[in-house]
């Protein structure tokens, strides 16, 4: 439970904190007769030129459907920009299935231990195993290692003070306190003995994620993450770069659903971007 706690709750950080607007929502729990299901947001942008940008979140544990849905969506733009700290080629190289193998292969420590095994528990899949990345209009829009390791030096950063910090302003702002009920020590003994308890658990971390949104201000702190603001800075360079070609009609930015509410405020505030249109996929789908 923590390994996937921590992993998200890294992502979940604005990286524009001194902005006016309200922060873009990207990630929902939604529940009616039928399904409680965690869901993420498409956003669509019409830039001055008439070329559009498609801001598509994603959560990195998932339902296999979800996955397959997003692959198909991908063919239909001429530029997709994803994200990936480091050298992209094994993974545009090697087609999804033969990377899963390779995966469970090599990473057979401690902590992909506990991950596969709580994707196999909660009947999740992991997007590296599931994306497609080897088709020709998949672009690499990510800070390499040295990169990312520069702009962590730069502001201090280490992945133990960023998480120290979220967990900071997590309690400190008390604004997750009804979500985290549904994970202390007597509501996991209920969840654990109810007769579907997978499916109890993932409503659980689902009205989690929901929440983590509000607390995005704290996070950056002063001089911002690397994580977040120092990666997004990034993709908009390389947003750019694609838009200046304008036979790139129709492009699509796919990173965290953490990533976007920064990249939106960037996309409108430094590039004149309107919003024309929302949408949302169920990346988790809990039947009842």
């Amino acid at each position: 439970m923590l390994i996937v706690l921590g992993c998200q709750t890294a992502a979940f950080a604005n990286d524009n904190p001194g902005t006016s607007r309200p922060t873009p929502d990207y990630m929902r729990y939604m529940e009616d007769a039928r399904s409680a299901r965690l869901e993420i947001a498409i956003r669509s942008f019409r830039m001055p030129s008439g070329q559009q940008v498609d801001l598509i979140g994603v959560v990195h544990i998932a339902d296999d459907a979800y996955y397959q849905t997003l692959n198909q969506r991908f063919d239909r733009y001429d530029s997709v920009l994803f994200e990936l700290v480091g050298n992209p080629q094994r993974l545009t190289q090697t087609p999804p299935q033969v990377l899963k193998q390779q995966q469970e292969q090599e990473y057979s420590g401690l902590l992909s231990t506990l991950q596969q095994a709580m994707g196999k528990y909660l009947q999740l899949t992991f997007q590296l195993g599931e994306i497609d990345y080897t088709k020709k209009n998949m672009v690499h829009a990510d800070a390499s290692a040295a990169q990312f390791a520069e702009m962590q030096q730069q502001r201090g950063e280490t992945m133990l003070t960023l998480y120290l910090r979220a967990v900071n302003a997590q309690f400190s702002t008390g604004s997750n306190t009804a979500a985290m009920s549904e994970l202390n020590a007597f509501s996991l003994i209920r969840i654990l003995l109810s007769p579907d308890a997978a499916t109890e658990f993932k409503k659980a971390l689902a009205r989690m994620f929901d929440q983590t949104e509000s607390l995005t201000q704290l996070m950056e702190g002063d001089k911002g993450s690397a994580v977040l603001s120092g990666r997004n800075d990034v993709v908009m360079k390389k947003i750019q770069e694609v838009l200046a070609n304008r036979k790139q009609r129709r492009i699509a930015v796919f990173y965290g659903g953490g990533h976007m509410p920064g990249i939106e405020t960037s996309l409108i505030e430094k590039l004149n971007a309107r919003v024309t249109g929302e949408e949302w996929l169920p990346a988790w789908t809990m039947p009842k």
